[in-house]
């Protein structure tokens, strides 16, 4: 789902507020902790950096971080 916002953004120029809720945005940005963790299954790497690239591009927009509110 990820992926498909991130090409919606870049390919059809669509505005994109993420909602980071109960979740560190720099965990997602950085893939750390759960977010490391599933990505040590085996899929195909291309589909992994996809994943990864979209995930960092979406964590590095301005958006609203709801933890703890």
């Amino acid at each position: 789902e990820m992926v498909a916002i991130a090409e919606c953004r870049s390919e059809l120029n669509r505005t994109v507020i993420p909602v980071f809720y109960d979740v560190d945005p720099s965990h997602v940005r950085k893939q750390i902790g759960v977010f490391r963790d599933a990505f040590n299954f085996k899929y195909h790497v291309d589909k992994v950096n996809r994943w990864q690239k979209a995930m960092t591009d979406l964590a590095n927009i301005v958006g609203f971080d709801v933890r703890d509110k």
